[in-house]
């Protein structure tokens, strides 16, 4: 497990383990401190833990869906006193978004994939990032509001358990339970939001793969797939199938979370350049010299793939240089690749660096869109062979094998060296 999986996990389990346990433990917890008498409640936890994950997989279905039920489910009287998510100027314009948004996937299946590929690299880099933007509020400004109350219950079960103490009455009991409570919240808080995030990157990764399949058909059927999902754990909301459901995903979520962060900086970076290179038809990338900016599409060494990087030629062998997690220091790989056994393809989104192996074809790197139309003057800077493949089924076939290499295990090259 990774260190980034280790403090998720730490966060999460902390209400899905210890805090489960204590619930059914016989007898009061050995404190007497009791900060809001909070009684346990399994199908309300069921219900928050199913309505934090379905808004993580799609924001604008569960907003506009749970405030339109939130809404009419409340006496005229008392709609006044609502909170601003709840009320029909907030999910009332998200529920036409969604409905374009399901005639675009709807009708968008009789387009080729070339046509529609820019819509769904708009879509994925301004409505599912901005959604999920808003969809993060509306969940601190629940939880502040008082309706997750179980997830906080859960926090003060573990918080008496592992640090139980003994209060003095007064003032300076009203002081600490006023502190804890403010702590309590604060990490309800913070492990609704760390839950959202691991999904919502999940969703985003699903979201990815939406854009990157070659085929308009499927795209509708993934498409539709996703949304049953977050249709039937939503639909289970407050009974215990429903969290049964929802902690499957977040666990699976919190699995693959090294693995969807890069495919979700893959598919924004990729987004980016469709949006603005090839659909508003701005300017060309202009190449740099010292190396050509793209993605991993297998494991060099150490570096798995999707990372991405630098890649340049040094000494008549190609080198890739990164950061990991984007930030940190960057090492550059030897990988020991002599441009002589490579070629760069056109493909279909972005130019593609193949190395022949075995009588097979191994994908090595996938350059930025922005350069789709230099990818000759990117094999010359890399030294490499330039094909063009003026067959279309050609171009369709190595899309294909490329989306089935994200789903499966990816090969692996030996490499000489890294330095940093």
């Amino acid at each position: 497990m990774t260190p980034t999986q280790k403090i998720l996990f730490f966060f999460i389990l902390l209400f899905f383990s210890s805090s489960l346990a204590l619930a059914d433990r016989a007898g009061p917890v050995q404190s007497p401190v009791s900060y809001r008498q909070i009684s346990f409640n399994g199908e309300m936890l069921a219900q928050e833990i199913a309505q934090t994950t379905g808004l993580a997989l799609n924001p604008i279905l569960c907003m506009s869906a749970l405030g339109a039920y939130h809404y009419f489910s409340v006496p005229e009287r008392g709609r006044a006193d609502l909170p601003w998510y709840v009320l029909p100027q907030f999910w009332g314009p998200l529920a036409i978004l969604l409905g374009m948004i399901f005639l675009k996937d709807t009708f968008g299946a009789a387009f080729p994939k070339l046509l529609k590929s820019p819509l769904d690299a708009v879509e994925i880099l301004f409505e599912k990032n901005t959604s999920a933007l808003i969809a993060l509020s509306v969940l601190i400004s629940s939880v502040q509001q008082g309706q997750f109350q179980q997830l906080e219950h859960l926090g003060q079960r573990a918080h008496d358990f592992l640090f139980p103490v003994a209060l003095a009455a007064g003032s300076a009991e009203a002081a600490v339970h006023s502190g804890l409570d403010v702590f309590l919240m604060s990490l309800t808080s913070v492990t609704a939001i760390m839950i959202f995030i691991v999904v919502w990157v999940l969703s985003q990764a699903f979201n990815v793969l939406i854009l990157l399949c070659p085929f308009s058909l499927g795209d509708a059927m993934l498409s539709a797939a996703k949304s049953l999902l977050v249709v039937l754990i939503i639909a289970l909301s407050g009974t215990y199938a429903g969290a049964f459901l929802a902690v499957l995903v977040i666990a699976l979520a919190l699995y693959l979370f090294p693995k969807t962060l890069r495919l979700v900086v893959f598919g924004t970076i990729m987004s980016h350049d469709l949006v603005f290179y090839k659909l508003l038809q701005s300017r060309e990338g202009s190449l740099p010299t010292d190396g050509v900016r793209c993605f991993s599409s297998c494991y060099l060494g150490p570096v798995p793939p999707l990372t991405f990087g630098k890649l340049a030629l040094n000494n008549g062998v190609l080198h890739f240089s990164y950061r990991s997690f984007l930030f940190f220091t960057r090492k550059t790989i030897n990988t020991g690749i002599v441009p002589a056994d490579c070629e760069v393809l056109r493909g279909i989104l972005s130019p593609v660096l193949v190395m022949q192996e075995d009588g097979g074809q191994v994908q090595l790197f996938r350059v930025r869109p922005k350069f789709y139309r230099e990818s000759q003057q990117v094999a010359e800077l890399l030294g490499v062979k330039w094909t063009d493949e003026a067959v279309i089924v050609k171009r369709l076939s190595g899309a294909v094998q490329w989306c089935l290499g994200v789903l499966r295990k990816a090969p692996r090259l030996d490499v000489p060296s890294v330095s940093v």
